[in-house]
């Protein structure tokens, strides 16, 4: 076999060298695109977590700012339907449903503060009442449903509707009809416990 033939095939020292030196950066650079995607993922979650906190929606929720646009402005409808809570606490204290009869007591002391007394005015008491109150409706929710079942509770739709209305005519700046509906979210609220005990009457607790 003549020499050339043998220098043809057996690749050089310099050529090796350099497809090693290739692949090296293939790797050094498939290692940083997947560093830097998985840098970009992390800061995608971060982002997400940071837009979470930072909405619209929870910096309402979570803040002192009262969400109604004309002010320090009380409503005495609004003031007295606030107490209308405090009527279904005893039957449901006799029934055997104590916590719901409690977050009604605390409910109508955090809704009095914060659409009567602090009314369109900065004030902890708009975020306890924004925290409690759907504690004491769902709490209350589900103590009718227990004692009464499921038929008792759709009509909780109608106090629901009330506080959508309530809040659209907030937004819209009408103040009259923002208290006619916020005072029937109160009233059908707590007048719907009540017709559920009418109707059906109390239930003694087990073991009495």
């Amino acid at each position: 076999m003549s020499t050339n033939s043998l220098r043809q095939r057996v690749p050089s020292l310099a050529e090796s060298t350099c497809s090693f030196a290739s692949e090296s950066d293939e790797e050094s650079t498939s290692t940083t695109q997947l560093t830097t995607i998985k840098s970009k993922q992390l800061e995608r979650r971060r982002s997400s977590i940071s837009e979470v906190a930072n909405s619209t929606f929870l910096r309402k929720r979570l803040s002192r700012q009262s969400s109604l646009p004309w002010g320090h402005k009380r409503s005495t409808m609004i003031g007295i339907s606030c107490f209308l809570f405090l009527l279904p606490i005893p039957c449901l204290f006799k029934s055997c449903c104590p916590f719901a009869a409690f977050m009604l007591a605390v409910v109508t002391v955090s809704s009095f503060s914060s659409d009567y007394l602090y009314s369109g005015v900065e004030s902890w008491s708009h975020l306890f009442d924004r925290a409690l109150a759907p504690i004491a409706f769902f709490s209350n929710i589900h103590a009718v449903y227990s004692l009464f079942g499921i038929i008792w509770v759709l009509p909780a739709i109608i106090a629901v509707k009330c506080h959508v209305m309530a809040m659209y005519h907030s937004k819209q700046n009408n103040y009259d009809r923002f208290v006619i509906f916020h005072s029937l979210w109160h009233a059908t609220g707590a007048g719907l416990i009540l017709l559920s005990f009418g109707v059906n009457g109390l239930r003694e607790c087990l073991g009495e």
